[in-house]
């Protein structure tokens, strides 16, 4: 937000002349990412409304104030290794984009030529292959989950998760081809289906069934024993996605699990896995035919302020797939 921002909150939270622990919720929330001009606002207007401000208050204001340099150092220091492997994970890429060269996806599957000519045009007109690790610089504080906390918040992804290619989380497992979901639809297997959930746990039901071919959203908070697990009618993806920099789309298993770290709910930062993207959304699966591709709030974010990312259309479009006549970008943000 903005120094005149802060000001206006002490202004609104001292109409009743006294600043109580819930209205310092409410002025460090109107900071929103807390720069170091709003940080000096903060410390100016606590000072000068010292005599309002109850003994609890003072004291929470000082400990999350406290703890705004400690964070940002921390972010700096993150974005610091971000950038370092950045050269490494950028070569890497490019070496798999090499046309006229087999290469193979991060997933196992031969990249077309197609593929690599789309996202090498992109990069080469400004497209920004990004680390979802990477940090804002300043923290901001978080009053949308429990207890109200400073945190440091994700540049292209809020949760900034650092996840391994493990279990459901194997590149090969995550990946989108037309050749993967032909085969899965094409292919009675045995697998467990989501039926719901009974004391925090996922119930399951067996089935023997073909691959659906469909991708909605899924979401459950539930423990779940099977990260293989299908959801509705043998869905075998949620509809959080990702183009990883070697040009292959992965999605988050149904289940949302990974038994490496199977507290932890799976999302479109977890596909990342140590590697660049070029994108990340939602997209939605209709019997095989791509129906809808959502660009995520964050990059819609970066996108307004210039940031260029390549167009996830005409990736899908040279891999093959089918897709719903017309198909366009949809900005979430």
């Amino acid at each position: 937000m903005s120094v005149s921002d802060v000001k206006s909150a002490f202004q609104r939270v001292t109409t009743d002349r006294k600043i109580d622990v819930k209205d310092v919720d409410t002025i460090l929330e109107s900071a929103g990412t807390i720069s170091k001009d709003e940080q000096a606002a903060i410390k100016a207007e606590a000072d000068k409304f010292a005599g309002m401000m109850e003994p609890g208050a003072k004291k929470k204001l000082q400990a999350k104030l406290g703890e705004i340099d400690t964070l940002r150092r921390d972010a700096a220091e993150n974005n610091r290794g971000v950038k370092a492997s950045a050269v490494k994970l950028s070569a890497e890429a490019h070496k798999l984009l090499t046309v006229g060269t087999a290469t193979k996806s991060f997933g196992g599957s031969a990249i077309p030529d197609a593929v690599k000519n789309v996202v090498n045009d992109a990069l080469k007109n400004g497209a920004t292959a990004y680390d979802v690790r990477e940090l804002k610089p300043d923290p901001v504080y978080d009053t949308s989950h429990g207890e109200p906390e400073l945190i440091v918040d994700g540049k292209f992804n809020p949760y900034s998760q650092e996840s391994t290619a493990a279990d459901s989380l194997a590149f090969k497992h995550t990946e989108l081809t037309p050749a993967k979901i032909a085969e899965d639809m094409n292919t009675v297997q045995k697998f467990n289906v989501i039926t719901g959930v009974k004391d925090n746990r996922a119930t399951y039901e067996k089935a023997s069934m073909k691959g659906s071919g469909n991708i909605t959203e899924l979401y459950d908070e539930a423990d779940h024993s099977d990260t293989f697990a299908r959801g509705p009618g043998g869905q075998k993806y949620a509809s959080n996605f990702a183009i990883l920099a070697d040009g292959s789309l992965h999605a988050v298993p149904a289940a949302r699990r990974s038994k490496a770290d199977p507290g932890l709910i799976l999302t479109t930062a977890s596909l990342a896995r140590g590697k660049q993207m070029l994108f990340n959304g939602h997209i939605h699966m209709d019997k095989g035919v791509v129906t809808y591709v959502g660009m995520s709030g964050r990059l819609c974010k970066q996108q307004k302020d210039g940031m260029k990312f390549a167009d996830p259309i005409e990736i899908i479009k040279a891999w093959g797939f089918k897709m719903a006549p017309g198909l366009k970008v949809t900005n979430e943000g």
